[in-house]
């Protein structure tokens, strides 16, 4: 009475008696003895674990193929790098260049406020100063989508742009007596004495 189950048989047929070459593929890929006895070791029992083996019709060149494979495998785990090798910086030397929710907000404030002052100009100059400015189109092809020249393209850009930066002066707080100023506020206030 055979305790062998089929996979048995077919394996200690088909497979085993190449044991050598598999051997010798293994240490010509993997450059070591005992590496190349793992790697084999390996197929083998991926090969027994199996559920369709009768379908392999080239036992010799599928063992291969399967050590081949895994020394691929193991090439590639080698190659990345464990986080725990690479030094964590200090929290001092890890700077964040984005904004913070501050700067985030601050900015779109800023932009409201600007597109609001942008609605208070005639319409006109509305339309140039947002073809201009935030659809960054040249003063030929707003002249040409307008119907006016690039001498009044320009003229209302001027204008425009003037009105805004008074405007945008005007909104700005001025700095109470007795506190710091910025250094622009004082360049400006030297300049006019």
């Amino acid at each position: 009475m055979s305790w062998s189950r089929p996979i048995d048989i077919w394996f200690s047929t088909q497979v085993l008696p190449h044991e050598a070459h598999f051997l010798r593929q293994g240490r010509r890929w993997s450059r070591n003895s005992e590496e190349a006895f793992d790697l084999v070791q390996e197929a083998y029992l991926k090969l027994l674990q199996m559920d369709d083996w009768p379908a392999i019709r080239d036992p010799r060149s599928y063992t291969v193929t399967m050590i081949r494979n895994l020394v691929l495998q193991r090439v590639r785990r080698d190659r990345v790098v464990a986080i725990t090798d690479i030094p964590a910086p200090t929290l001092a030397e890890v700077r964040d260049d984005a904004p913070g929710v501050f700067e985030t907000v601050a900015a779109r404030e800023a932009l409201l406020g600007l597109l609001a002052d942008v609605n208070r100009l005639p319409p006109v100059c509305q339309r140039v100063i947002r073809m201009r400015k935030f659809e960054d189109r040249t003063p030929t092809e707003i002249a040409h989508a307008l119907g006016i020249g690039i001498s009044t393209v320009e003229t209302h850009l001027a204008r425009g742009m003037q009105q805004l930066t008074r405007w945008r002066r005007a909104a700005q707080p001025s700095v109470p007596f007795g506190e710091a100023a910025a250094p622009d506020d004082v360049a400006r206030e030297e300049k006019r004495a």
